[in-house]
């Protein structure tokens, strides 16, 4: 009688990365760095969400090379950084809810384990992943996702590689922005400091020659129609994408106080119904070394509301934004300068 295989309880998966623990860790836990590498070769991710604490969640997307997206979440159990990161990880729907691995036609427990282990190795990093709970899944399941790991771990590799030379734009932001949405409140607050001083910056907002040199992601032109930066002032513009869809937006400043903050709504001209009204407020404050610190709080209507915005893309939109809004300050400043 031939005994049959036993199956694997576990995954287990180790390499030597060039870059130091702390590197590698903030490439796992922040959401605009584990966006450039997550995902198997091929796919993109475009959309992470992190609350990186104990009992905090995480929702991540992967792409496919023919458009379709596959949803993860988890909670974290330990959080020791930059040692240790343990999670309870599933298969999700886009809005976050636990969805079973058959959604996606995949064979796999509604929940499994993942620890990730971070060992300095002169100045390099070993980094351990474990993938536990999957002792009833098939082999064929097992090898792609044992290929997928090594794939995302080549991609994280590369990528720590490429912001460590500066080849070409740097992935790695100079003034990381940090973006909250707690659960179960109807607010997003974006913070960013910028090497530049108060001034210029409350100028990139209110100058329309400024503003459409920086305001929304890369990939979108975009089209300013109406800019009345004072109190009571309207505002309306059109962002459109290679293909040609077009995005629209407008509000009103309720007020607009020179240098040092402005309040508005913000509306997405997109949406099915109206009564998706956001209430927006930039406060810009002086730190040293003339620098400034943005704090921009976003109040909507529902926790829906909010949650389908963060769903939309918006991290892309606003960190790349911010990411061209400091190169704009550093040529202004260097103009400024000759």
């Amino acid at each position: 009688m031939v005994n049959a295989p036993q199956k694997r309880e576990e995954l287990i998966i180790s390499r030597v990365i060039d870059a130091s623990r702390e590197r590698v860790w903030k490439a796992w836990t922040e959401p605009e760095q584990l966006k450039k590498w997550w995902g198997p070769r091929g796919f993109t991710s475009p959309f992470s969400r992190i609350d990186l604490r104990v009992g905090g969640k995480y929702l991540n997307c992967m792409r496919s090379p023919d458009g379709k997206d596959f949803w993860s979440t988890g909670v974290y159990r330990e959080v020791n950084p930059p040692r240790r990161l343990v999670m309870i990880d599933s298969f999700a729907d886009e809005k976050g809810n636990v969805v079973p691995a058959a959604y996606y036609g995949m064979d796999f427990p509604l929940e499994m384990q993942i620890t990730l282990t971070f060992e300095d190795e002169g100045g390099k990093t070993r980094l351990t992943l474990k993938h536990s709970g999957i002792k009833n899944v098939n082999e064929t399941d097992l090898r792609n996702m044992e290929q997928g790991w090594n794939e995302s771990l080549d991609k994280l590799a590369e990528f720590l590689k490429t912001s460590e030379s500066g080849g070409g734009r740097s992935m790695m932001k100079k003034n990381p922005g940090r973006i909250t949405a707690e659960p179960g409140k109807q607010e997003i607050i974006v913070t960013r400091e910028f090497d530049a001083p108060r001034e210029l910056i409350f100028k990139a907002f209110t100058d329309p020659k400024l503003y459409v040199q920086w305001l929304g992601p890369r990939r979108l032109t975009m089209t300013l129609e109406t800019f009345e930066p004072r109190s009571g002032g309207q505002w309306r513009y059109i962002q459109k994408d290679q293909s040609g869809n077009e995005y629209a937006f407008h509000g009103v400043n309720h007020e607009v106080t020179p240098p040092e903050r402005i309040i508005g709504t913000f509306e997405y001209e997109g949406l099915p119904e109206k009564g998706h009204v956001i209430l927006e407020a930039a406060k810009f404050e002086v730190l040293p070394d003339n620098r400034t610190k943005l704090t921009s709080q976003s109040v909507f209507l529902s926790v829906e509301d909010r949650d389908g915005m963060l769903m939309s893309g918006m991290e892309e939109g606003v960190n790349d934004s911010y990411d061209r809004l400091d190169e704009l300050l550093e040529k202004l400043q260097e103009r400024k300068k000759s």
